[in-house]
């Protein structure tokens, strides 16, 4: 038995995407579970009412404040109850909640492989500091034999604070082999651990589309002709060019609103509200064109065969970067509204963008293969 650990704990859909990948690849050869560890710390990040910590008492009143109104409040509200099926459906219907490694050691003693990642289990900023989970501190407590795997776990960033260094070279040690997600990060964790880590795709491009079609009931694929967009932080370049584009091509703009952090700030035609991973899939399944500035909103553009572009984010764009390189689009991650109108027009060559992706996945599964199946798969 594999078991994972991952953030299938968020409410958001690169998380949830990502985790739904790899469980269903590995699926298909060995029995796989999710473990439900949800690091204490991390227990209300996605709450309904929101009150981040990093903000000044008048900030989180507002905070709370917007949160409660009622077309946020319903919306959220039904994005989570969505989001919780799927989670239940595909990632695990165990409804205990593992908050430290020590219970995560005792969890399942039939697992002989500890996967960590996908995702940013490594970056502090996103986890309130290390979790000791997503670095198999318990690995002491396991029978001889357990091994520990990082599969395309991510630091978020190409180098991490100094003052992480040392406690960060201590949690390598407890993993058999790294692999990680972002190429520019590769230096920096050679220099802690003295092995350098293996790199390899995020887990979304292990399936297929057709695969991630088998998702998408008929009745929830749009109709219309419409532009998808689906941010990660408001950009006025990116709003500037979806201005243009509308009046251009005649086509209405539906923003796919993130579950948690909802942006009504594009002026858009509609704005797709209390969607769960299903519902999200579909719409951009549906879209005509894709602008975006997120990791998975690029992936899953690629990979459902998208006429896209994405604009970079204000810091930590290595993800992005990475992922467009690899399918030879890079020309498509821009930074002004003009690039971005002109680069959304030239169609991709989508015979080059597969290939240069298969090979990439037939390497992603080898490393599954050899370090991950106990029968080689």
């Amino acid at each position: 038995m594999i078991g994972m650990l991952t953030f299938h704990w968020a409410d958001d859909y690169g998380a949830l995407l990502q985790c739904y990948a790899l469980k269903t690849h590995l699926s298909q050869y060995e029995e796989t579970i999710v473990i439900p560890y949800s690091p204490k710390a991390l227990y209300s990040r996605y709450s309904l009412v929101r009150c981040p910590r990093y903000l000044r008492l008048a900030g989180r009143v507002w905070s709370v404040l917007d949160s409660l109104r009622p077309g946020r409040f319903c919306s959220r509200w039904l994005a989570k109850r969505r989001i919780a099926q799927f989670r239940a459906q595909h990632l695990t219907s165990d409804r205990r909640r593992l908050l430290s490694a020590q219970e995560i050691a005792a969890y399942r003693r039939e697992i002989h492989t500890y996967l960590v990642g996908s995702d940013q289990v490594w970056n502090p900023d996103i986890t309130e500091g290390f979790q000791d989970g997503y670095f198999c501190t318990f690995r002491a407590q396991l029978p001889e034999g357990v091994r520990c795997v990082a599969y395309a776990a991510s630091t978020g960033q190409e180098r991490l604070d100094t003052s992480c260094d040392a406690a960060l070279t201590q949690y390598l040690k407890n993993f058999d082999v790294i692999s990680i997600r972002e190429q520019g990060a590769v230096p920096y964790l050679e220099s802690l651990c003295g092995v350098r880590p293996k790199v390899v795709l995020d887990p979304v491009f292990l399936l297929g589309k057709q695969e991630w079609e088998r998702l998408l009931p008929a009745r929830e694929r749009p109709k219309e002709r419409y532009i998808a967009v689906y941010d990660t932080e408001y950009s006025e370049e990116m709003a500037l060019c979806l201005k243009n584009l509308r009046e251009k091509l005649g086509l209405p703009v539906v923003v796919v609103l993130h579950p948690m952090m909802e942006r009504y700030c594009w002026g858009a035609d509609r704005y797709a509200a209390g969607c769960g991973v299903k519902e999200f899939l579909a719409l951009m399944h549906g879209a005509e064109y894709v602008v975006t500035n997120s990791f998975h909103g690029a992936a899953m553009s690629l990979i459902l065969h998208k006429q896209f572009v994405a604009f970079r984010l204000r810091k930590r764009n290595a993800r992005i970067e990475n992922i467009l390189q690899i399918a030879g689009q890079a020309a498509r991650f821009v930074r002004t509204a003009q690039e971005g109108e002109r680069m959304l027009m030239e169609p991709v060559n989508w015979t080059e963008a597969d290939t240069l992706l298969e090979t990439e996945r037939m390497r992603a599964k080898a490393f599954l293969r050899k370090h991950v199946l106990a029968n080689g798969g």
